[in-house]
């Protein structure tokens, strides 16, 4: 049986995969072409790693156990959260936004992730959300500043979330 880390790690390579996808939309056609194929390969082999070491007989980590209706409730206000801020974002004209919008809430809800583990692991949450809530504060003052352009404030989102989830899948395995 998975470890409640190793679970973890497994979803957020997928959501790594996900994240690096959607910065790839930022690239020119040529590099989004290499781009999501290279995601794709680091998120399966980050997985498989995982797998690997949680095998029988093997522990990623030591055990933890979470608290199922905090995590319910941090994921429903999550998406709550993105789905308003999407709208507004986009009605007001500012796509641009949307990303690191997005990538901001998501880090936030990673602190909600670690209150929701009971023992052991949340430590991890802090870290991962600290990293995305810092980077999509940087690339949101970037743009106002008008330092970076949509496309590449898309792209820097995409895969400094990516990365930081990445990194974080592969920590269960040290």
């Amino acid at each position: 049986m998975l470890s409640i880390a190793a679970i973890g790690a497994l979803i957020g390579a997928c959501f790594a995969l996900a994240w690096a996808i959607a910065g790839a939309q930022g690239l020119g056609s040529q590099w989004r072409r290499l781009a999501v194929p290279i995601a794709t390969i680091v998120s399966a082999s980050i997985g498989a790693a995982v797998l690997w070491r949680s095998g029988p007989g093997r522990s990623v980590t030591t055990p933890a156990s979470f608290d199922g209706a905090i995590y319910g409730w941090v994921v429903t206000l999550g998406s709550l959260a993105i789905i308003i801020t999407v709208i507004a974002l986009h009605r007001r004209g500012h796509s641009e936004y949307i990303m690191p919008s997005i990538a901001f809430i998501v880090g936030a809800h990673f602190f909600g992730l670690a209150r929701a583990m009971i023992s052991g692991g949340g430590r991890v949450f802090i870290w991962i959300g600290g990293l995305m809530c810092v980077s999509a504060a940087v690339i949101i003052f970037a743009l106002v500043r008008s330092l970076v352009s949509s496309a590449q404030s898309m792209s820097v989102t995409g895969f400094s979330c990516a990365i930081i989830l990445w990194a974080a899948a592969v920590s269960t395995l040290i």
